[in-house]
């Protein structure tokens, strides 16, 4: 999407969720939820996505109307990857005892630019 496509997303989602209300898009988001599950156990690709963005357009009808969705779920979402890498490092530091070199593989990932 580039920039005005975007706005106008943010608008529509803004919109829908006004129109509809919290509470049905809440149950609309526990439907769509659902059917991911139901895709991801089907192992349906196709489906899958179609559902993560179903999923997401839900979430971000979420953040859009209220700003404390959105800003604590971005610092929950930095500290939960966070926490993984961290797991990560700590587990691939037990096997580094067995081959050598998994700290410096998990420092080269975790310090690469992005």
């Amino acid at each position: 999407m580039n920039r005005a496509e975007q706005r106008m997303y943010f608008l529509n989602c803004r919109y829908i969720f006004s129109h509809y209300g919290r509470e049905a898009q809440k149950r609309q988001l526990i439907q769509e939820l659902s059917e991911l599950i139901t895709a991801l156990t089907k192992n349906d690709l196709e489906n899958t996505i179609e559902e993560m963005a179903d999923v997401q357009v839900m979430l971000d009808q979420f953040k859009i109307n209220d700003y404390k969705i959105l800003r604590e779920m971005s610092i929950i979402q930095q500290k939960k990857v966070l926490r993984q890498l961290e797991r990560i490092k700590q587990g691939e530091e037990i096997k580094n005892d067995f081959d050598g070199g998994a700290e410096g593989r998990i420092k080269a990932f975790v310090s690469r630019p992005r």
